[in-house]
């Protein structure tokens, strides 16, 4: 099929532009209004679930908890403490009343804190959908409390413990652990694998005039969107489902779908429908792990050999990404060097992990895992100050027209490494 490109003028162009502009108008005249609504009283009192709950410490050696809660409603997120150590586990109803008076439309968006003058668990005869039966079924296969935390946020998205995070970040592996468009490709892959022979079985008996890619399709994508509500619409697996979605419709008219275009209006247009989308770092790590991998397909390297190339995409994402990631997390080890070889594994470990604990034989990889992450090494700092930062990007845009600009990136990207302190 000859493939048309997104936008044919630049009327079109500007029109879409236009609508993308006046929906994010209305997104956040949405917002405000549930901003008003929840700052209208000093107090505010509402249900929430509970996504986050740690215990700290302060100066004196006083310890007490802190939360992060999804209110009622608005689906605001909000930081708070409680003095009164509590078991209260992630998942949970509670009740709360909130400060809210300091509260500006800003710190709204980003996810804001705000004292708590109450807050308790409670029960409910007709709760929202419960997550924390299949956390359960994780935990019970597992003696290692570790092993278990990493299967559940492996798998439902929970948040990571700063134990386990350091970790995870030791070998560079942050972006598998967080579900994305690694979770999307490997899912899809496998209802297709599996799914494909049985279709093609009835296919041939009872509908020979149905399309077998887009039947399976759109059921790949019912499941899909079934798992992001499960796991609560993580930003990073919404843009890859957003992603894939367009990329259906848009395949299935003709029109080109691996492009700059693409990935440009998937991402104003998510930003247009979730305003706070623009203050996480998950969305923008994976649209800019997107945009660097399009340059190895979509241009300068789109002449090599398909293995060659797909050998090459993990170390030269890697090697574009580090200036990026080490701008917000400056721990570098050489461990991290693995990385790209740790995505290859990943993708047979991810369904792998999976089918174990559909069997109930989740824990037989927990010593091997735990040797994993136990690994002793040297952490030392590798930091940009901003101006690289904005300097980098700007660069990185010139890439998608000139090579040497690629170049000129990946010698950066690669140099950067020798300044480690």
């Amino acid at each position: 099929m000859l493939s048309v490109p997104l936008f044919v003028s630049k009327k079109e162009f500007f029109l879409t532009v236009a609508v993308v502009l006046c929906i994010a108008f209305i997104s956040l005249l949405i917002e405000f209004y549930q901003f008003k609504e929840l700052t209208k009283n000093t107090l505010h009192v509402n249900t929430a679930t509970v996504q986050n709950h740690y215990t700290k410490m302060n100066e004196k050696g006083r310890t007490y908890d802190v939360f992060k809660l999804k209110l009622d409603g608005t689906g605001a997120e909000v930081y708070t403490t409680s003095w009164r150590v509590t078991s209260i586990p992630l998942k949970s109803r509670v009740k709360v009343k909130l400060k809210v008076d300091k509260v500006t439309f800003l710190d709204y968006l980003k996810g804001f804190f705000a004292p708590s003058l109450a807050l308790y668990e409670i029960y409910e005869d007709d709760p929202p959908f419960d997550v924390k039966p299949l956390y359960r079924w994780i935990e019970h296969q597992h003696d290692n409390e570790k092993i278990a935390e990493l299967y559940k946020t492996l798998l439902f998205a929970t948040p990571i413990s700063k134990e386990l995070r350091d970790e995870v970040q030791k070998w560079g592996i942050s972006h598998l652990i967080a579900i994305s468009g690694y979770n999307v490709g490997v899912i899809s892959f496998l209802l297709f694998f599996f799914l494909k022979p049985l279709y093609q079985f009835f296919q041939s008996r009872y509908f020979p005039y149905r399309n077998l890619t887009a039947d399976l399709t759109m059921v790949v994508l019912v499941v899909l969107f079934v798992y992001m509500v499960v796991i609560d619409f993580v930003p990073s697996f919404l843009r890859a489902f957003a992603m894939s979605v367009l990329g259906f419709i848009f395949y299935s008219r003709g029109i080109k779908v691996l492009s700059y275009e693409m990935l440009g209006l998937t991402s104003l247009g998510l930003l247009a429908l979730f305003p706070a989308l623009i203050f996480s770092l998950s969305f923008w790590f994976l649209g800019c792990r997107c945009f660097f991998t399009f340059f190895f397909f979509l241009h300068h390297f789109e002449s090599l050999n398909r293995w060659v190339l797909l050998s090459m995409i993990d170390l030269g994402v890697f090697l574009l990404m580090v200036p990026i990631v080490h701008i917000f997390f400056p721990v570098f080890t050489f461990l991290q060097l693995t990385s790209p070889i740790s995505s290859l594994v990943f993708i047979v470990f991810y369904p792998l992990g999976v089918f174990l604990h559909v069997i109930h034989l989740g824990g037989i990889l927990d010593g091997y895992l735990l040797d994993f992450l136990h690994v002793n090494t040297q952490s030392y700092l590798l930091s940009f100050p901003w101006w690289i930062l904005v300097l980098y990007v700007g660069v990185s845009l010139m890439a998608i027209r000139y090579k040497q600009a690629l170049y000129a990136c990946l010698g950066f990207a690669f140099l950067s490494l020798f300044f480690i302190q």
